[in-house]
């Protein structure tokens, strides 16, 4: 009985150590099988499981192509000790032909991504880079190598711009939007240079300010000063009005970066020059200034265009023209100079409005010639060019002051001492007839004028220096008491 137990008992014990044996290597097997299986999907795009039971390989998760989900099932049937692989819950990518993925920046700045993101990973490195609703793309294969940093370049590209858009479609990224200055253009197209090789790149950037001053600037005495076009920020419409003695222009302007240096230079020595223009056009074009414009009535172009010249620069274009007669008794107000105006005789002459009396009158001229003088072409009775501002001034006051009965006017002719005393006399009697003439000529009665030579007999000032002789050399009128 005891032989017979102990037989049962071996017997038992080989059996059970046969059992764990086998059960031991199955799943020993089993562990070997998996970690195979494993290794095999590491290296796959998207995320993929696999769970084996019993040597069964079961794969799920996602496969970039068919073509990948075919090597990785040929890949687990080579797995040694594997008895079944099944692959039908694995989904397939889509693939996208072309690929197009595009970015947007709004206005406030922001970044959206649309289109098609190749895998889960790449779109969260999209997202880091700035990219809202990267992580809500659907996926696509047939994505360009290199999609993060196609996408990281459309980033940096849009990041200078106000706003614009970056799209990637096939082999091909295009960039379009707005830029404030070429500066940032520049900066967006540089961007593109991280692009992969491979990818064409087309670029539609328009700028907002391309820091070009082109503008023109209009002046017309009876309407004022007006201004259209681009100019710079830093010398603006109204600055440029302030130069030229205006409190107002207008126009439409918009402003650049860019800068034309000489500019205000140019403007702060107009003023004085307006009172001689009906109209001017001044162009300024990066730089190079084109005037054109018409002539007070009466004087000559040419002198205008050399004052023009002496004050723009001898680089400047400019055309001056006479101008045309306006119809006697015509008012008007001189925006140059705010002075009242009125046409006689085919001129613009000042209004004045004083009480006439010989004292006030005496005081009226002195003021219109304080500062300057009446000039005559050297050794001749012939008017200067320069002298018809003046001439037109004396005519106005003169039409006031002769306007009333009994009020004549003395107009003295003078030299300095140089040269032969007759010759002097004569040529001051002939300069005070000259300037008699051309107040004729504007329309101030003859009849209330006298012109006398005074040649060098009654200086004001000292004639052995070159000051005193010109001080001597002038034109009096006066309002014998």
């Amino acid at each position: 009985m005891r032989i017979l137990l102990g037989l049962v008992l071996f017997v038992a014990g080989i059996a059970g150590l046969a059992w764990w044996g086998s059960s031991h290597q199955a799943r020993t097997i089993e562990d070997e099988v998996e970690v195979a299986a494993k290794g095999v999907v590491t290296g796959a795009i998207h995320p993929m499981r696999v769970e084996v039971s019993g040597r069964d390989i079961t794969l799920t998760g996602t496969a970039d192509t068919e073509d990948e989900l075919i090597d990785i099932v040929a890949s687990l049937d080579a797995v040694e000790g594997r008895r079944v692989v099944r692959s039908d819950d694995v989904d397939v990518l889509p693939v996208a032909d072309p690929y197009e993925t595009a970015l947007a920046k709004g206005i406030d700045g922001s970044l959206s991504l649309t289109g098609s993101a190749p895998s889960a990973a790449q779109a969260e490195v999209a997202a880091g880079h700035g990219a809202t609703g990267a992580m809500d793309l659907p996926l696509a294969s047939g994505a360009p190598e290199g999609w993060t940093e196609i996408v990281g370049a459309g980033v940096d590209a849009l990041g200078p711009l106000d706003e614009g858009s970056f799209a990637l479609t096939g082999m091909t990224a295009i960039l379009s939007g707005t830029a404030a200055t070429p500066r940032e253009a520049k900066a967006a197209t540089t961007a593109l240079n991280a692009l992969p090789e491979g990818i064409d790149r087309v670029v539609s950037v328009d700028v907002l300010d391309t820091g070009v001053v082109s503008f023109e600037l209009i002046y017309d005495a009876g309407e004022g000063l007006s201004a259209f076009g681009t100019v710079p920020e830093n010398f603006d419409a109204p600055a440029m009005a302030e130069a030229l003695g205006f409190t107002d222009i207008a126009g439409d302007t918009t402003t650049t970066f860019g800068m034309d240096a000489a500019l205000p230079e140019r403007l702060s020595d107009l003023p004085g020059l307006l009172p001689d223009l009906e109209r001017l056009s001044l162009r300024d074009e990066g730089g190079q200034i084109i005037a054109t414009g018409v002539a007070s009535p009466g004087l000559d172009p040419g002198y205008v265009t050399s004052e023009l010249r002496a004050t723009l620069g001898d680089d400047a274009r400019i055309e001056i023209t006479a101008g045309d007669a306006p119809d006697d008794w015509v008012t008007r107000t001189n925006r140059a100079t705010g002075a009242d105006q009125v046409a006689s005789a085919g001129y613009w002459l000042p209004v004045y409005d004083f009480e006439i009396s010989k004292q006030a009158c005496n005081d009226a001229a002195a003021q219109v010639q304080a500062g300057r003088q009446i000039q005559f072409v050297t050794g001749s009775a012939e008017l200067d060019t320069a002298s018809m501002s003046i001439i037109n001034d004396m005519a106005g006051l003169l039409l006031h002051c002769t306007d009333k009965i009994g009020m004549r006017v003395t107009i003295g002719g003078h030299t300095d001492s140089q040269g032969d005393d007759n010759e002097n006399y004569r040529l001051s009697v002939a300069r005070a007839n000259a300037v008699r003439d051309a107040l004729v000529a504007r329309g101030v009665p003859a009849g209330r004028m006298q012109a006398l030579g005074f040649g060098e007999t009654e200086p004001i000032a000292d004639n052995d220096t070159e000051e005193g002789r010109a001080a001597n050399r002038r034109t009096t009128f006066e309002w014998p008491k």
